[in-house]
């Protein structure tokens, strides 16, 4: 606070995956779930893109917002990550860390605020190949990558038991009827969730009702209320784990000079301290530093040093 610098507090998350692996719908879904949200792609829909652009109207000048700047204090969902253009590439660094946008552009000199969460999803170049890091299998540069808090790989494996259960799915809901959603509807809950069998146990006594699924409206509003009611402080116990697996990582042969900056351990304070807000905590835990290193562990892929699968 005394030098005015700003430390971003939300977390951003990339998702590299093979074609049909559900990282859209992810995205969708995700999307709904903050009141505030923007679902675009790399390229954008308007001229702005990303960032902004200056557009003439009238004889004057002005400015036309872009994704970032529109999920300002929400959520920014971003589809085909790796095809955006060339000056959203050079201005998007500044507004994933610090969260603002410099404009200097048909006389018209500001800062914009893009203080948003970024969810990304991209293909990766070919075919994955696991032994190579992440930014050679999705050709994205270093300084832009380090600025994701995780990066989550979803590999489509040749496994018979899964194609199998994946298709069964599919194939029941194309034999529905009509007309007929037998999934999650608006609200969030799944039909026939919240009643009861009535079918009695082997000792007599009926079966407990299943536990119903939030609807998406409640949902919507917890995580509205935690994230404006709760800012954990982080205790001395959880700050000892987070800086003994920070200088592991920065002591393990082979690990990606991309991923083990010291944004890694920001990336963990953020992570630790969103799940001590899920939890509806006024302080980080151990509990919570655990889960922060578990997560970036399985992210980390090749330069994982705990073994977490």
């Amino acid at each position: 606070k005394k030098s005015g610098l700003r430390v971003r507090g939300q977390p951003h998350l990339l998702l590299i995956g093979d074609p049909g692996c559900g990282k859209s719908q992810f995205l969708r879904y995700a999307a709904r779930l903050v009141p505030r949200s923007v679902h675009t792609t790399g390229i954008g829909s308007t001229s702005a893109g990303l960032t902004c652009t200056a557009v003439k109207d009238s004889g004057e000048w002005m400015l036309e917002a872009g994704a970032l700047v529109l999920a300002d204090r929400g959520l920014c969902c971003i589809d085909e990550f790796n095809s955006i253009r060339e000056h959203d590439r050079a201005t998007i660094h500044e507004a994933m860390e610090q969260q603002t946008l410099s404009v200097a552009k048909a006389g018209l000199v500001c800062k914009l605020n893009a203080r948003t969460t970024v969810i990304a999803a991209t293909n990766p170049k070919g075919k994955y190949d696991p032994t190579a890091g992440v930014d050679v299998n999705t050709a994205i540069a270093s300084p832009l990558l380090s600025r994701f808090d995780l990066v989550l790989v979803l590999l489509d494996t040749a496994d018979e038991r899964w194609d199998r259960t994946v298709s069964t799915f599919i194939l029941q809901k194309a034999c529905e009827t009509p007309g007929v959603d037998a999934g999650d509807d608006e609200a969030g809950n799944v039909r026939g969730a919240t009643q009861s069998s009535g079918r009695p146990e082997a000792g007599g006594a009926p079966l407990p009702p299943p536990t119903a699924r939030w609807p998406m409206s409640r949902l919507r509003a917890y995580l509205a209320y935690i994230k404006t009611t709760y800012q954990p402080s982080v205790s001395n116990d959880a700050a000892d784990v987070l800086q003994a697996y920070y200088t592991r990582q920065r002591s393990a042969e082979g690990q990606s000079g991309a991923r083990t900056t010291l944004r890694l351990l920001e990336a963990l304070l953020r992570l630790a301290q969103a799940h001590a807000r899920l939890m509806c905590r006024h302080e980080v835990t151990i509990q919570d530093a655990v889960v922060a290193v578990v997560l970036t562990e399985a992210s980390m892929q090749t330069s994982a040093v705990l073994g977490v699968d």
